[in-house]
């Protein structure tokens, strides 16, 4: 990544970064839809079980993650198919914790 002035990244080189780092994912269906849900905040990772996804609840970041899987190209050119990746986000929204995770609950977590 390059720096700018004072050591702060420059809005070019984020942008060719975050362009090249999609392109090392956007070839697995899974990696794709996986990357638009967690960029678009439509889920989260648990910081203390990193195996566990949490679906945030947000109808407008889970819109905005399927508008942005659609526009990811593959590196033969291509985008997803809308039925493939609609099977995909099913699938990986219906395999996530709802709003919280479950095991911190369990713990009695009063943030929850």
């Amino acid at each position: 990544m390059g720096l700018g002035l004072l050591g702060i990244p420059s809005p070019a080189s984020s942008e060719q970064e975050a362009r090249m780092s999609v392109t090392s994912y956007a070839d697995d269906l899974g990696s794709a839809v996986h990357y638009a849900l967690e960029t678009t905040h439509a889920i989260a990772i648990c910081p203390f079980h990193l195996d566990l996804t949490i679906r945030i609840g947000d109808d407008a970041a889970e819109s905005h993650a399927f508008a942005r899987a659609r526009k990811l190209v593959k590196s033969d050119g291509t985008t997803w198919e809308g039925e493939a990746l609609r099977k995909e986000f099913g699938r990986q929204l219906g395999k996530a914790a709802d709003r919280y995770c479950p095991y911190c609950a369990l713990l009695g977590d009063p943030e929850l």
